[in-house]
């Protein structure tokens, strides 16, 4: 399957909710890798992440092509990506030093431009 690579941020002098495409760029990719999603500290426990990351779960599922979104993330997130839908598929091989890494990932069903009044 080809990857879309993309990066979410949130931060001062940001736009809220603007996503940026990473290096790696497959157009009619069927699998997204959300390479980053990072809020600034004085955004945090706001709850803004979670509507960002719903926000752009919702967009892919407007592309017909995207099949999944996938994502590495420390232990303590896996929480976090779970209340937003992602399931579980093990620990990465990737690791940085110590720093290890869980594979998640998020299946998209259906998509948005198939129903009436989906904003797509």
């Amino acid at each position: 399957s080809r990857v879309i690579r993309i990066g979410i941020s949130l931060g001062p002098g940001t736009d809220p909710y603007h996503v940026d495409a990473l290096t790696l760029h497959k157009p009619h990719g069927t699998t997204v890798h959300i390479h980053v999603l990072a809020v600034h500290r004085t955004f945090r426990q706001q709850g803004k992440g979670s509507i960002l990351l719903w926000r752009y779960l919702q967009y892919l599922r407007c592309l017909p092509y995207v099949r999944r979104a996938v994502l590495m993330c420390e232990d303590f997130l896996v929480p976090f990506y779970q209340k937003s839908g992602f399931k579980g598929q093990g620990p990465s091989e990737i690791s940085v030093g110590s720093l290890t890494f869980i594979e998640m990932y998020y299946p998209i069903r259906g998509h948005a431009f198939m129903r009436r009044n989906s904003g797509c």
